[in-house]
């Protein structure tokens, strides 16, 4: 599927953006700039701007959580670009970890699947994103739901704890991911699953196209290409891993006129490069 950028930029996005940080910067001021813009998320709600996607107009997720089992709205910041329960095998009694959680929709979908005998455990770097969620447990009564701080490249939890891994439109963020994709192995039980929702590039975007695309969704700037990001899943161990669905977000050229030269836009037209959200799952054997 293919999803059309408007004319203008901000029909979807307003607030500050992640792409104002500096390419060159170190990871710590990355990260620092990732969780203060979700931190303005989380306490100004959707309409503040986000990382990925920016509000109900959310470039990379058309897909509705509205009609599923345990959808919360307080918990609908419109952040993500999948649903990544869908795919995740979950089953009554499972174990799940949530890797940037945010406000907790994930989580409690997933908690709607695997019931009172499962727990659903949700991490999140951003505090303001751990008050809200845990204040929506709270609401919802849930004594199997927890949501703690931590950092996904070293995450606060004993190997072999979790039976599923999720995540959605998070882990592009991270600036070290393949020592988050290690810890999503280090934490899974023999057997275990993830199942993540991202953004990836496939071919080289010119500087100003990126530029663009960053400008429409800044869950971009961490973006790396497909084909890299699944191959670091499986150097850290994951087998199976596959890509069970995918969307790609498309430009105009007026939109691109605003940041890039005809002559960019042109070599991006003939390029093949594209920008993609995906999910994708793979599996911890024995």
């Amino acid at each position: 599927m293919e999803l059309t950028v408007l004319d203008d930029p901000k029909s979807c996005c307003s607030g500050p953006t992640l792409e104002k940080i500096r390419p060159d910067a170190t990871d710590d001021t990355l990260k620092e700039g990732v969780r203060a813009k979700y931190a303005e998320a989380a306490t100004s709600g959707p309409e503040s701007g986000c990382g990925c996607g920016c509000n109900s107009d959310n470039p990379f997720n058309l897909d509705s959580y509205e009609n599923l089992d345990g959808y919360e709205i307080s918990a609908d910041l419109g952040l993500g670009c999948g649903i990544p329960t869908e795919n995740a095998d979950l089953h009554p009694g499972n174990d799940v970890l949530d890797l940037g959680s945010g406000a907790g929709i994930d989580a409690f979908v997933a908690r709607s699947i695997v019931g009172s005998e499962g727990s659903v455990t949700g991490v999140d770097f951003t505090p303001e994103m751990v008050a809200l969620s845990q204040k929506n447990a709270s609401k919802l009564g849930f004594q199997n739901v927890r949501f703690v701080q931590g950092d996904i490249e070293q995450l606060p939890f004993e190997a072999d704890s979790f039976d599923r891994v999720i995540s959605n439109c998070v882990l592009n963020l991270v600036p070290n991911k393949r020592g988050a994709f290690s810890e999503m192995y280090r934490v899974l039980r023999e057997n275990g699953r993830f199942t993540v929702s991202d953004i990836v590039l496939e071919g080289e975007l010119p500087p100003a196209i990126r530029q663009s695309a960053e400008a429409y969704a800044g869950c971009v700037s961490g973006a790396i290409k497909q084909k890299d990001y699944l191959g670091l899943l499986s150097e850290v161990g994951f087998e199976a891993v596959e890509t069970v669905k995918e969307r790609e977000l498309k430009f105009t050229d007026e939109f691109l006129a605003q940041y890039a030269s005809a002559v960019e836009i042109a070599e991006f037209r003939n390029s093949g490069a594209r920008v993609v959200s995906i999910t994708v799952t793979g599996q911890k054997d024995q």
